[in-house]
């Protein structure tokens, strides 16, 4: 089901899963995250989750508050209201004067549109607390990244962004986790009990399928290719897997096409020029789901080389296509891909190319693919949106 409007007709609770006659439920939430990324797991999940519990739930009302420009379309619902708070810096003029005020004068006028929130959930998009907030609040925890890699995340930014995103778990009265290794993580770092803290996984949309029969010719590379898809950052263990790859013998037979990423820097021009492989390794940017449904399935692999991901939402997609994954050994890849992947040891380049050949010899073994998915079957945002929603009126109704 995409993000829009899913009319429902029907009158037989016990079939459609619609729960009437309650008194409203109330949330607010901050979109944050939809001034923040163009794509991505968490703008992704709220998309998708948003429409369908107010599909669900016939007392469910909830405003989508932005301030600033939307650099992504946001979910739409006949119960969902979209309130766009003017960001002050267009106001607040000469900007020399006012640039150091301009984020508390943008609060104090969110605290104006938000008001006290009583009897009210706030549920932010990327861990943003509203200040005087006396109703409740729901924390969605993606992943622990920034507090398990310090040394990837310095400065300022870094140091206000965790404790800005501890301040949003603490205040909470429920925690969403997207996993069960989230869980623990979140868990281990605050000194939290596992009463607060609910797993709730992602899940992955139905775009993602095994197509049969394609056009070889819609594809812009003409050669069998490994794909990866997101950013390089150092987390993301890119450097290594550019390591295996520049010294794998089956690199002049196998592109590597990376999806989702920034053009290269000038430094990372250098790299490839150095590794001789500037012109086997390419970015696709601008790639629709659809489109990517199209590389999973003509993939030789997608390989996944994290060293920590907090759920890890591409797995289910390549899964769902039945491409073949080789993947880092990392507690939420297990969790959520099981035995499908062909592992290897994260800081070990040798042990990358050996998933790499055997990607081509096992990859695609009709017991493998099974497993595939038989894995996603349990995964659907249906789903999440309803352990959601069960989270939402819990919080609601505690005293």
């Amino acid at each position: 089901m995409s993000a829009g409007v899913r009319p429902c007709g029907c009158t037989d609770v016990r079939a459609c899963g619609k729960v009437p006659g309650k008194s409203k439920l109330e949330v607010i939430v901050d979109g944050l995250v939809y001034q923040l990324q163009e794509r991505g797991g968490i703008s992704r999940l709220f998309s998708e989750i948003m429409p369908r519990m107010c599909d669900v739930d016939d007392s469910l009302k909830m405003l989508l508050l932005t301030q600033g420009r939307l650099r992504q379309p946001l979910p739409v619902h006949r119960s969902i209201t979209h309130r766009a708070i003017p960001p002050m810096e267009r106001y607040l003029k000469p900007k020399r004067i006012w640039k150091s005020a301009v984020p508390s004068v943008n609060r104090l006028i969110r605290q104006l549109w938000v008001g006290s929130g009583e009897g009210r959930i706030w549920h932010s998009t990327y861990y943003s607390v509203p200040n005087m907030w006396q109703g409740r609040s729901v924390a969605t925890l993606h992943d622990m990244i920034f507090e398990r890699f310090p040394e990837f995340f310095k400065g300022r930014n870094a140091d206000l962004f965790r404790e800005t995103k501890r301040r949003c778990v603490e205040s909470a009265q429920a925690i969403i986790c997207v996993s069960e290794t989230t869980r623990r993580e979140v868990r281990n770092f605050y000194n939290l009990g596992n009463d607060r803290l609910h797993v709730v996984p992602n899940a992955y949309s139905d775009v993602f399928r095994r197509i049969e029969q394609f056009d070889q010719n819609e594809f812009p590379i003409g050669e069998p290719f490994l794909l990866y898809i997101g950013k390089r950052s150092k987390y993301k263990n890119f450097d290594l897997l550019i390591e295996a790859y520049a010294s794998w013998t089956g690199k002049k037979d196998i592109a590597l096409v990376l999806v989702g990423c920034r053009p290269w820097s000038d430094q990372e021009k250098k790299q490839l020029d150095r590794l001789n492989i500037h012109n086997r390794v390419h970015i696709l940017s601008s790639v629709t789901d659809e489109e990517l449904c199209r590389l999973y399935n003509r993939a030789v692999a997608f390989v996944y080389p994290s060293l920590y991901e907090g759920f890890g939402i591409p797995l289910l997609e390549a899964m769902a296509c039945g491409c073949p994954i080789i993947a880092s050994r990392i507690p939420s890849t297990l969790e959520v891909a099981g035995d499908y992947p062909i592992y290897f040891n994260p800081t070990d380049a040798e042990e990358l190319r050996a998933s790499l050949e055997t990607a081509l010899s096992e990859g695609r073994r009709p017991e493998r693919l099974l497993l595939g998915l038989e894995k996603t079957a349990s995964y659907s945002w249906d789903h999440t949106a309803k352990k959601t929603l069960k989270v939402y009126h819990a919080v609601k109704n505690h005293n």
